[in-house]
């Protein structure tokens, strides 16, 4: 944990609500769509916030629904496995209503529990598919943003892609950083957001809030504060809220 969190009244909070909503959640039968399951997933994305916002201020400035985010390069934080299931339900639904392959980029083991809550929950898993952005990030590092983007426009015209509305990819930073380098990473999430532009395909970076408030092993103290540089959207009560960074707004400024 790193040291100025030690006496942060939000740890505290942070295990309550996470351990309030795995046992609701229970209670529920795993009924995600449950109003009070809903409403404490809500909570803890707002505790979640308050963490990662100490590390740098944002300003939200309006939001999107789930359905139509083609061309958006997005976060969420999610403390617990619950936490991120409660979203990903939501955010997978709505892509498969729309006609989108979804694309998953995650540890194994957690890629697997999350099929099979989706497969209980009579999800279309069909439209599910395990697709590691390892293979982006080193397009990116041997080629740069062009190398990417030609990348990107590739997988739009594979025979798999093409006969759906385009591509929701859901990626997590720990396991990009296991397969490649965080250096690598980093680097990609740079030119990401301009290279989705324009194209059928979103992204959405999944990180580990536990990992960042009690490890940083890999969802460092770097890794969260350039996330908030590189994407311009945070998954947050079920919306995608638009927001800039408050440091770099004031820098701009004094421009």
């Amino acid at each position: 944990m790193r040291v100025y969190c030690k006496d942060c009244g939000l740890n505290a909070s942070l295990e309550e609500y996470r351990v309030r909503l795995n046992n609701k959640v229970i209670k529920k039968r795993d009924n995600l769509i449950d109003e009070e399951v809903i409403e404490l997933s809500q909570l803890l994305d707002n505790l979640v916030y308050k963490c990662i916002s100490c590390v740098n201020k944002s300003i939200y400035t309006a939001s999107v629904g789930l359905k139509d985010i083609f061309g958006i390069h997005s976060s969420f934080y999610y403390y617990g496995h619950k936490h991120l299931f409660t979203n990903m339900f939501f955010y997978i639904t709505e892509g498969i209503k729309n006609n989108e392959l979804i694309y998953i980029s995650m540890q194994h083991d957690l890629y697997h529990e999350l099929i099979e809550f989706l497969r209980s929950k009579d999800v279309c898993i069909e439209h599910i598919k395990f697709r590691p952005v390892k293979d982006l990030i080193l397009c990116h590092k041997k080629e740069g943003f062009v190398g990417l983007r030609d990348k990107i426009d590739s997988i739009c015209v594979e025979d798999a892609v093409k006969e759906y509305n385009g591509v929701r990819w859901i990626g997590q930073p720990t396991y990009a950083i296991q397969t490649t380098s965080q250096e690598d990473f980093l680097d990609w999430e740079i030119d990401l957001s301009k290279a989705l532009e324009n194209r059928n395909v979103s992204l959405i970076c999944v990180y580990d809030a536990y990992d960042y408030i009690v490890e940083g092993k890999y969802i460092n103290e770097e890794v969260i504060k350039k996330s908030k540089d590189t994407h311009s959207y945070i998954l947050k009560d079920l919306v995608l809220e638009r927001y800039k960074n408050e440091e770099n707004l004031e820098n701009k400024l004094k421009i």
